[in-house]
């Protein structure tokens, strides 16, 4: 592929259709891309009748021409963007597998640091490309996602290879074309557990406490909780390969203390409140487990994980989630 093919319309399927999904395929779609987005049936049967809406500052745009569908077409796609919730990424590997040729692409977009691996345990490990994604999305209806403040930031990079080829390059510029702030990285182990270490700490405090960004911030014994949880987890990640270091802490928790707003929680603090399942074992679960194969002690995410467990299984009995939404 000549580098002037790099900004070509992609073939582009996005697998789960909550709000990370339904933003990146309004967004490729916008940007001219030719998009699927794979999602329950209520998603399937609201875009036969109305385009995907974007709500932003009060007001709605429609997006045309993206394709649901609640089963994954044949491939294959130039790029794959899964954004499942974590625990349904094994799921969505075995449906992808049709989908995926030695020039696709498959983004990871999940909190955790194991999604990657679960992917790569089903599809070829070099087509898997592990990201971070931040942005604030909300999904307000089977068709509909609303964004809140800046458009995302994407950090992107391949536990097969150091650099970005050819056809990282691509998937990098389609992204970039859609308006999402896209970067590589030679080191995304680093960048996935500095993510876990701001996700999964001030979520899990926020979920112990009951209380929101601006509540624990302001309170001195919980600020101090979120950091010790911070630090925690730099240290699991440093044992399991990960270059983190003090300059990291500072720009975790000044994102912590500064960039969010007040009133923010995080998903998985919202999933436990409001009964529904969580990433809990992929956040403050993932964190305990990695830390007991590391031999470190993480007393603050062990107290998160167990308080919260029993509102993470009376969820799961009530609920029967499956991939996409």
């Amino acid at each position: 592929m000549p580098d002037d093919e790099l900004g070509d319309r992609l073939r582009v399927l996005v697998h789960g259709a909550g709000g990370i999904g339904l933003y990146a395929a309004a967004r490729l779609a916008q940007a001219g891309h030719e998009v699927t987005l794979k999602g329950r049936a209520a998603t399937v049967d609201a875009l036969r009748h109305h385009d995907l809406r974007v709500l932003r500052d009060g007001a709605a745009t429609a997006v045309h021409g993206v394709r649901a569908t609640d089963v994954v077409p044949d491939g294959p796609f130039d790029l794959v963007v899964v954004a499942t919730k974590s625990w349904q990424v094994d799921d969505a590997a075995r449906e992808l597998a049709p989908a995926v040729g030695p020039g696709t692409r498959v983004l990871t977009t999940q909190n955790g640091v194991d999604a990657p691996a679960r992917l790569a345990a089903h599809l070829p490990a070099d087509t898997v490309l592990a990201g971070t994604v931040v942005v604030i999305v909300r999904r307000v209806g089977p068709g509909e996602v609303e964004v809140v403040g800046d458009e995302a930031t994407v950090t992107v990079g391949s536990t097969a290879r150091a650099e970005a080829d050819l056809v990282d390059r691509r998937a990098l510029t389609a992204l970039e074309g859609a308006g999402i702030r896209a970067r590589w990285t030679d080191d995304v182990i680093s960048a996935l557990w500095k993510k876990l270490a701001l996700i999964a700490s001030y979520g899990g405090v926020g979920a112990l406490a009951g209380a929101t960004v601006g509540e624990t911030r302001s309170t001195p014994e919980t600020r101090d909780l979120v950091e010790r949880a911070v630090r925690e987890v730099l240290a699991v990640g440093n044992a399991e390969g990960a270059r983190l270091g003090d300059a990291d802490l500072a720009d975790v928790l000044h994102t912590y203390e500064s960039v969010f707003a007040p009133g923010t929680t995080a998903s998985m603090q919202r999933d436990l409140a409001e009964g529904r399942p969580s990433e809990l074992a992929d956040q403050s679960g993932a964190v305990v487990a990695h830390a007991e194969a590391a031999g470190v002690d993480v007393p603050v995410h062990r107290t998160i994980y167990a308080s919260q467990l029993p509102r993470e299984a009376a969820a799961r009995r009530t609920s029967s989630p499956r991939a996409g939404s």
